[in-house]
């Protein structure tokens, strides 16, 4: 009976160790596996000094929360394994803590390991570093998209004040544009997200709901169900709710609001619609920014490029080449709509054709120069019509690579050529000079709409050019560098003039100079042309001009062939050399 008594004790005491150890065992799970062993050594160490007195500890108390328990139980291990360096495994200096961060006040809380509980203590632990271990292994977890595969930091959205954190459809990290600014629109990114999950939870609902509808057979000549009609009833009843206008503090806050931002900012748009129909735009912009963010990603719009696709341009819709600094709002669109008279650009079809039914422009504004037939030039001052003279620039770089001018529109004049019909003269060609160029250019910037390209009118804005500058008796010359068109183009109008300038020659000497002063032509364009064409030959200490008949031949069949159509007549000029600026 004494002996039962006496193993009663002995048993609890070692469930109590046990339990002790488990749960110091959970408590240490953010520790280091390796610091742990450390600690399980110093502790069985204690078996071997059977005949060593344990230290006795006083009682410390402690208010510690569980996190700073774990932070006592891993110290404690810690100092373990340096005493195990320093001391051997002799006795454990340092007091081990118990589950609640206090010391034990005695001897028999000190933790006395028995074979049994020996393997339940290396059970525990190869537990421990096995969910070590897993926790560490990320390879069944999905590889997250790195930022620089995708986003290029060196953008910024161009929203004052907006870090170009946070996305408005709430499903990415940053963004470079004002239509996936949540800044813009008056949101910030946690609010984004919330929408997100909204709207992903209405489309789940959405979806379920017309897989209980695919029962029915045809749906062309059936009546609503009974969820419709309450659907219908809902939106009828939210749309009746809206308040009739603004109220005095309201439209303080809105104006107040436009002040502070301008244009920078999104307007105010509640209490102006119900919310049922607020909500409905929302949708509407975040599935547009969504699309957008689609074509980035996939290549088709890079950032800071342009995204204008196509221009609507009278009954012509015309492919753009490159890129044109329009404003963000419209430089984001896909597709941009023109007025061919007044050159002014849109958001949408029913903009243009309000605007077409308002707009009293036919003609280009300025004096009319020239005109033959159905082809006019009208010569536009930069400083009288900067408005008109800024839209033909902007509208010009979409097919022009080289071009710089697009705002200081008020040193130079343009001259722009239109096609006449019963509906008004449409716009074919322009080019522009500068009203003092003090190297005598007399074309800074020239174009053909690629709609009339390959028909001739590039050579008569080319040839109308120079007549211009016989009429001022000065020499002539395009501004460099020239495009590739550009040179194609004036390369083929030097050589027409060169070899109609040959065809008329009678004489035996021939001078650079002369030719320059009749055609207006630079003796530097001259030389280079007759380069191209293997005519000047240097024989004996002198230059020499070859007339090439084959070639003159071939001239003239082509202009007999092409016929007058095309040219322009110096008799049709009416127009006296602009005085200074």
């Amino acid at each position: 009976a004494d002996l039962e008594h006496a193993e009663a004790p002995e048993s609890a005491h070692r469930r109590s160790s046990t339990r002790l150890t488990r749960a110091s065992l959970r408590l240490s799970q953010s520790s280091q596996a390796s610091v742990f062993s450390s600690g399980r050594r110093i502790t069985r160490s204690q078996q071997g000094a059977t005949n060593t007195t344990a230290k006795k500890y006083p009682l410390r108390q402690s208010r510690s929360s569980g996190s700073d328990t774990e932070a006592n139980v891993t110290s404690f291990f810690i100092i373990g394994f340096s005493s195990d360096i320093k001391q051997g495994v002799d006795r454990d200096e340092t007091p081990p803590r118990t589950p609640t961060g206090n010391a034990p006040s005695s001897e028999s809380d000190i933790e006395v390991s028995s074979p049994s509980n020996d393997l339940e203590d290396e059970r525990l632990a190869k537990e421990l570093s096995l969910k070590e271990a897993a926790a560490h292994d990320l390879s069944h977890r999905p590889k997250r998209r790195r930022f620089h595969e995708s986003y290029n930091f060196n953008m910024k959205c161009p929203t004052p004040g907006c870090n170009s954190l946070g996305h408005l459809t709430g499903r990415h990290e940053r963004h470079f544009s004002i239509s996936g600014c949540p800044l813009y629109h008056n949101l910030s990114a946690d609010e984004c997200k919330g929408k997100a999950t909204t709207r992903d939870k209405q489309t789940e609902e959405r979806t379920l709901s017309h897989r209980q509808d695919e029962n029915r057979h045809s749906t062309r000549n059936q009546a609503p169900t009974d969820r419709q009609l309450r659907y219908k009833e809902k939106v009828t009843e939210l749309r009746r709710k809206r308040n009739s206008g603004l109220n005095k503090e309201q439209k303080e806050k809105y104006m107040e609001h436009r002040q502070s931002h301008g244009t920078s900012r999104e307007p105010l748009l509640e209490n102006i619609t119900s919310d049922y129909d607020l909500e409905l735009f929302r949708k509407a912009q975040a599935r547009a920014s969504e699309d957008l963010e689609k074509l980035r990603l996939a290549g088709h719009v890079s950032e800071g490029s342009n995204m204008i696709k196509t221009i609507v341009f009278g009954r012509y819709e015309l492919d753009t080449w490159y890129h044109s600094p329009y404003p963000e709002e419209y430089a984001r669109l896909g597709r941009l709509y023109m007025c061919e008279f007044c050159l002014k650009y849109m958001k949408s079809q029913t903009i243009l054709r309000r605007h077409l039914a308002k707009c009293v422009w036919k003609h280009p504004p300025g004096d009319e120069i020239y005109r033959k037939g159905n082809i006019s030039v009208f010569e536009v001052d930069g400083k009288k019509n900067k408005i008109y003279c800024q839209n033909l620039c902007l509208l010009a770089k979409l097919f022009l690579d080289h071009k710089t001018l697009y705002y200081d529109v008020e040193p130079f004049l343009f001259y722009v050529m239109t096609e006449a019909d019963n509906t008004g003269c449409h716009l074919v060609g322009y080019f522009s000079k500068e009203k003092n160029s003090f190297l005598n250019y007399n074309v800074s910037c020239i174009l053909t709409m690629p709609q009339y390209m390959r028909q001739g009118y590039g050579k008569m804005l080319i040839d109308f050019s120079y007549l211009l500058s016989k009429v001022e008796e000065k020499v002539g010359s395009p501004e460099r560098p020239l495009s590739d068109l550009g040179l194609i183009s004036y390369r083929s109008y030097w050589k027409e003039v060169l070899l109609r300038y040959l065809n008329n020659f009678q004489g035996k000497e021939i001078s650079i100079k002369e030719i320059s002063q009749e055609t207006a032509v630079n003796p530097v364009d001259i030389v280079s042309t007759l380069q191209s064409l293997q005519m000047l030959k240097y024989w004996k200490g002198k230059h020499l001009v070859l007339k090439r008949q084959d070639l003159i031949d071939d001239w003239k069949a082509k202009e007999t062939k092409r016929g007058n159509g095309k040219t322009i007549d110096p008799t049709a000029l009416k127009w006296t050399p602009p005085k200074g600026t």
